[in-house]
């Protein structure tokens, strides 16, 4: 299956994106803060803005998952204006619902209560403040890392649902292109299609339940070493489409959740 070489052009174009560890930028943060009626919503607003680290990863999960908080994301249009930019960059009302779904996949884990691979790769690699890794890099830890998605089936069934909501949302690609060098919808739209089409393939849902996927933090943070990286890289036309479609999705995180 062939990829689109602007996908690739992107990520040359959005590489510094990853070395921001900055939190999404706001309107005017005392006046939002301020407004908010509800302190309990502010907590659950000020969690999904700020980004997912392996210090505050369960607390944020839990918090996102809370009744209070549910109820409050089902209602973003009570949000107080002075949260948002009045010129459509930064953070916007379609923005936080992005947050909000990138949140929910970010927040599952595999059968095994672990990290799915891309999560962990985007906290333990991404998200690093010191994070300096070239194109290769990029290519090789989002192949590894998609890859091994397909051998979690809540894992997969997770990040389908949320390049499904991406694909499916209007409102949403546009505020993308916006904060995202020109970039366009329709090559959003492309990578989030050729990402379903791989994750929905024969090649990757045989592989579900088939072992437990191999994390980017075992074999960098770890002291266990049993776990070893068996994977054949080969340079075949499907790792090639792996390869542009995972360095897509990791881009288009990175760069919703650290606005340019």
């Amino acid at each position: 299956m062939k990829f689109s070489t602007n996908i690739l052009t992107l990520l040359v174009a959005t590489t510094a994106a990853f070395s921001r560890n900055v939190p999404v930028k706001r309107g005017d943060p005392e006046k939002c803060y301020s407004e908010f009626k509800d302190k309990d919503d502010w907590n659950c607003f000020h969690t999904i803005i700020c980004g997912l680290t392996n210090e505050n990863f369960d607390e944020g999960c839990k918090t996102y998952a809370s009744e209070k908080c549910q109820k409050f994301y089902n209602e973003i249009d009570k949000i107080p204006e002075s949260c948002f930019y009045s010129n459509k960059k930064g953070l916007t009302r379609d923005g936080v619902r992005q947050l909000v779904a990138q949140y929910k996949y970010m927040c599952v884990k595999d059968e095994k209560d672990r990290l799915c691979p891309l999560p962990d790769l985007s906290i333990n690699y991404f998200f690093k403040p010191n994070f300096s890794g070239t194109k290769e890099e990029v290519d090789r830890n989002t192949l590894e890392a998609t890859e091994e998605t397909c051998y979690s089936k809540k894992c997969t069934d997770a990040e389908i649902e949320f390049n499904r909501s991406m694909l499916n949302d209007q409102k949403i690609l546009e505020w993308m292109f916006t904060n995202s060098n020109d970039t366009s919808i329709e090559d959003f739209k492309k990578s989030f299609e050729e990402t379903l089409n791989l994750l929905t393939s024969k090649n990757c849902t045989d592989k579900a339940g088939t072992k437990t996927p191999e994390l980017y933090s075992d074999n960098h943070y770890s002291t266990n070493t049993s776990n070893t990286n068996n994977n054949n890289n080969s340079s075949s036309d499907a790792s090639i489409t792996y390869v542009k479609i995972s360095s897509m999705v990791m881009i288009t995180l990175s760069i919703l959740y650290y606005l340019l």
